[in-house]
């Protein structure tokens, strides 16, 4: 039977931001709950209107024992059942992550993440597809929330981020358990998604349900209530989205043309003055000239950027990985690791020569403006 909920969701993706060239084989990541299952058996119903092939992918993480071993079965049959080829593998994750000083969701997720890599670039398949949901995108953008973030943030995860894709994005967990329970599929649960050792889970067994309730729908449609609430939030989501493009796109000429040949210095005379969603993003886009190995630069650290630009003629702040942010006569320059620090340069008689300026920068690390510290 077809997932007639589902379906469309991923046909509108893969004919948008999840398109793929035709003849390509997608990887699709299958843990054996209720999203995934329904992720590969929607895919293998329309795979053939867009000429992809498919590959499943599971990871036997060595954890939760003979559940654990009976969703693997679960995976292998109903790739059986499909004709979709299985890669599968089992790891000891505990004993990996020791090794790697990895921990806790994070330190899963970094496996598995490594794990259907290796296995994409393995079978040549040209993205990777995982199963979250517009509900998993409530629970992000919530956890961003907590956390501390700005309109990048608000965006929470994208359709498309390289190789992979989250074509399901668009649909609730409500619809995809309707969707198989309607066509008599079974999934598997995982107890683990009930442990409130995890920030995920505390979120959504504890304070959507509050949001729930604050809103008060009637008792018999708090599923229906739920899953609405998941798609305004990955509506609101995607215009955060937009916005944050339309800021990085007035951004990137602005620093263009404040930026210095080795795109670790920018002329900063008046940017502490521009709005602040365009400066935040001018900063972000710094950053990552700067150092594109990084992740990203968290919020507090744009922050603290901003207030150094508007705090005064010179400073210094930390950064992430050990770098630093220093201002002098109208420039900011990000010093990487283990680099000395930059020499103050000459100054003029009627600006008060170098020692008054290393007045300056001595009264801003002293107290008198303090120096942000990320």
């Amino acid at each position: 039977m077809r997932l007639r909920r589902l379906e469309p969701v991923l046909r509108q993706a893969l004919h948008g931001p999840c398109r793929l060239p035709r003849g390509s084989r997608l990887l699709v990541a299958v843990s054996g709950g209720a999203d995934s299952t329904a992720l590969l058996e929607a895919l293998a119903s329309i795979a053939h209107e867009f000429e992809l092939a498919l590959t499943a992918a599971h990871l036997h993480h060595g954890l939760r024992g003979a559940a654990a071993d009976a969703d693997l079965e679960h995976v292998r049959a109903q790739c059986a059942r499909l004709a979709v080829p299985l890669v599968a593998a089992r790891w000891n994750a505990p004993a990996r992550m020791r090794r790697e000083s990895l921990a806790g969701e994070a330190g899963l997720r970094t496996l598995r993440r490594r794990f259907l890599l290796a296995a994409a670039k393995r079978h040549r398949a040209a993205a990777i597809a995982t199963a979250h949901t517009a509900d998993d995108q409530l629970e992000t953008v919530l956890m961003r929330l907590a956390r501390g973030t700005g309109l990048t943030g608000l965006g929470g995860m994208r359709p498309r981020h390289g190789a992979w894709l989250k074509p399901a994005l668009g649909a609730t967990r409500f619809e995809i358990e309707r969707d198989l329970v309607a066509a008599r599929i079974a999934w598997r649960e995982d107890a683990s998604n009930h442990e409130r050792a995890f920030l995920r889970n505390r979120i959504r067994l504890d304070v959507v349900p509050a949001l729930l309730a604050a809103i008060s729908p009637p008792p018999h449609r708090i599923a229906e209530a739920r899953a609405g609430l998941a798609r305004r939030v990955a509506a609101a989501a995607g215009e955060a989205r937009g916005g944050a493009r339309l800021a990085a796109r007035a951004a990137r000429p602005a620093l263009a043309r404040r930026l210095s040949p080795g795109a670790r210095s920018v002329d900063a005379r008046g940017l502490g003055s521009r709005p602040g969603v365009i400066l935040h993003s001018l900063l972000r886009l710094f950053w990552n000239r700067a150092n594109p190995r990084s992740s990203g630069l968290p919020r507090r650290h744009v922050e603290a950027l901003a207030r150094l630009l508007r705090g005064g003629p010179g400073g210094e702040i930390t950064l992430p990985e050990r770098w630093r942010a220093v201002l002098v006569d109208g420039r900011l320059t990000l010093v990487p690791p283990r680099s000395p620090r930059r020499p103050m340069p000459a100054a003029s008689p009627a600006a008060g020569g170098i020692r008054g300026k290393t007045r300056t920068n001595a009264r801003l690390r002293a107290g008198g403006r303090p120096v942000a510290r990320a």
